[in-house]
């Protein structure tokens, strides 16, 4: 049954609708995708103006928590992933954590292969050492949302003998290994699927994807690993 809105409260009438209406988006009674009533019934359900049910549902789609679909109504938007653009270092695990989402995690490769010069570089290799590189593939309640392609220097080997499905790779390194990354380095652009990263992420060839570089550090600045997320476009929300 809907909440009786007060007309005497000194809360306009829009947005106590659109508490209303939020309050049923996050217990889960219109969830993500879900197409919410119409501004007709809205309007008759709590007797109010098709104005003031427009003012409520303008609220909440600049809050980003509904979005139109013209010719087919309002939905309830997919939550999108916080990234911050600090130096700070945040797993993926983590940030669905925080999300209230479920992570998972699906390897692809886990192999050792000729590291490149920025490889060298970075990480101070010497001539003839090799790199760990370890894709995996991100889900956020068992939907792909991300690829992740990591470079470790050989001394990484050991993740060979983990089972990196479904798991976060900070607390492995962090609680096995003694390995804590305290800050990474991050430049970011936009690239379009090709027809491998779109049957991975289950999406159509060219969609635009956020690429995120990460060098990532310890606390003594020496280069952990370098890494590569390549993000479904409309599923993240960078922070400033």
């Amino acid at each position: 049954m809907a909440e009786k809105l007060e007309s005497m409260s000194s809360v306009p009438m829009y947005r106590q609708l659109s508490d209303n209406i939020l309050k049923d988006i996050t217990s889960g009674i219109y969830p993500p995708g879900t197409k919410i009533p119409t501004e007709f019934e809205l309007s008759s359900t709590y007797n109010v103006s098709r104005v003031t049910v427009r003012k409520a549902l303008y609220n909440l789609q600049e809050k980003g928590y509904l979005e139109r679909k013209p010719g087919k109504g309002t939905f309830v938007a997919e939550q999108k992933f916080q990234r911050g653009l600090s130096n700070n270092v945040m797993g993926f695990s983590e940030m669905c954590r925080m999300l209230g989402m479920t992570s998972g995690a699906r390897t692809v490769k886990i192999a050792l292969e000729e590291p490149s010069a920025d490889d060298i570089r970075l990480m101070k290799l010497s001539e003839n050492d090799k790199i760990l590189v370890l894709e995996r593939i991100r889900y956020a309640n068992e939907k792909p949302v991300a690829i992740e392609i990591s470079r470790f220097p050989e001394c990484f080997s050991f993740l060979f003998g983990e089972n990196l499905n479904d798991v976060s790779l900070f607390t492995i390194l962090r609680d096995k290994y003694n390995i804590y990354p305290d800050h990474s380095q991050k430049t970011i652009d936009i690239i379009f699927a090709n027809s491998r990263q779109a049957k991975e992420l289950n999406i159509t060839k060219g969609y635009p994807l956020l690429r995120i570089e990460n060098i990532t550090q310890d606390t003594d600045e020496k280069y952990l690993w370098l890494s590569t997320q390549l993000c479904i476009g409309d599923k993240f929300k960078l922070i400033v």
